[in-house]
């Protein structure tokens, strides 16, 4: 062949590659440094039961509720679902340093005080390095122990079964005993003092069925039975009021009852536990402010003891007794001290035991043959 042939055919080639290389040219967008961006997956990442075989996922991580999620046990937290979030998450400070040791110098909070080692009795362990030797710990009658250390949290079973922080993690529940605060004593305190003024009131009462006032200082002149009773004796002193008026005494029975409570009883009969109209006045207490005064309230049952006292023409109180609630006065023995006391206050002679009436003649021999014996 000879030159002038190749040198021709060079010349087609090399037309035939710039048509070539024109036809087959990439396009703009495909030119130059740039590359084609990859395209972002729009599927959640779901966790995967594989992962907790890996040697650095396995003490800590647990499946969540949601599969786009995981829990770290030993954190306490909820993390994504996704291998790089999870590796990030294992290399991060507050996870190595809740995996971390525990000290030896542990102290335990046990409800809200913060307690030594050595004053706890009983003993148990922790695993204080994540799967290393337990470390002692000590408690008593505790449901759970928190070891706090700069942050650190470790829960301890009172059955001796030691949780490691590399483990599992628990809430503590701490279990506090409950503290009754001791109730202050209630003093009770009391104005009626014998010989002394009797303390005042004025209050409701009923009077023969009708809502009145009363005071204690419209009895003056006259003696007074003021009496805290229940409903059998205010039947006895009705039935035998006209046997007192003639020693110039008059009766009230108080409770700490409403007029109210007072003027349905005063209807109800005494058949059916009421007390039939009674012929004594009834007088209301509901404050209990009487009661206080006269030192018959009990403050943590709600109601008074029962007591009789004995108010002279002057006011003054010049005897005084107090029962349980589960003892009635005898009528006949209230009757003889107001006798007696009248005769004291007529005569100014000293009346002896088991004075009455019909001794009035041996009085003063008994008093003159007393005062001989003493000297």
């Amino acid at each position: 062949m000879s030159s002038e042939l190749i040198g021709e055919l060079g010349q087609v080639g090399l037309k035939i590659g710039d048509s070539t290389s024109a036809v087959t040219a990439a396009p703009d967008c495909y030119s130059g440094d740039e590359k084609k961006k990859p395209r972002l997956s729009s599927r959640p990442k779901k966790f995967r039961q594989a992962w907790m075989m890996f040697d650095i996922f396995k003490d800590w991580l647990r499946p969540h509720t949601s599969p786009e999620f995981a829990t770290c046990i030993v954190c306490n937290r909820v993390i994504k679902a996704g291998k790089s979030e999870l590796e990030k998450h294992a290399a991060g400070k507050r996870h190595q340093m809740l995996r971390g040791n525990v000290p030896s110098t542990t102290t335990v909070l046990i409800g809200q005080e913060l307690i030594s080692q050595s004053e706890l009795p009983v003993s148990i362990s922790i695993n204080a390095e994540g799967g290393g030797a337990p470390t002692p710990v000590t408690v008593d009658e505790y449901t759970s122990v928190q070891c706090i250390d700069a942050g650190t949290y470790t829960n301890i079973s009172s059955e001796g079964n030691p949780v490691s922080s590399t483990e599992t993690y628990h809430q503590p529940v701490q279990r506090h005993h409950p503290i009754v605060a001791p109730q202050p004593q209630v003093e009770l305190t009391t104005k009626a003092i014998v010989s002394r003024q009797a303390p005042p009131w004025k209050a409701t009462a009923i009077v023969n069925g009708h809502v009145t006032r009363l005071d204690l200082a419209d009895y003056r002149g006259r003696y007074l039975i003021f009496n805290r009773v229940c409903a059998s004796e205010i039947n006895a002193l009705s039935d035998r009021v006209a046997e007192f008026r003639m020693a110039q005494t008059e009766i009230v029975a108080c409770s700490v009852d409403s007029h109210l409570s007072h003027l349905a009883w005063g209807k109800l009969s005494r058949q059916d536990g009421g007390v039939g109209n009674p012929k004594i006045p009834l007088l209301a207490d509901p404050t209990h402010s009487i009661a206080k005064d006269y030192g018959v309230l009990l403050p943590d049952k709600g109601h008074s003891l029962r007591a009789t006292y004995i108010i002279d023409k002057r006011g003054i109180l010049r005897a005084m007794n107090m029962y349980d609630t589960v003892i009635g006065r005898g009528i006949d023995e209230l009757l003889r001290t107001i006798k007696a006391l009248l005769y004291s206050d007529e005569t100014e002679e000293a009346v002896p035991a088991d004075w009455s009436p019909s001794h009035q003649g041996q009085c003063m021999a008994n008093v003159k043959h007393d005062q001989s014996a003493l000297s």
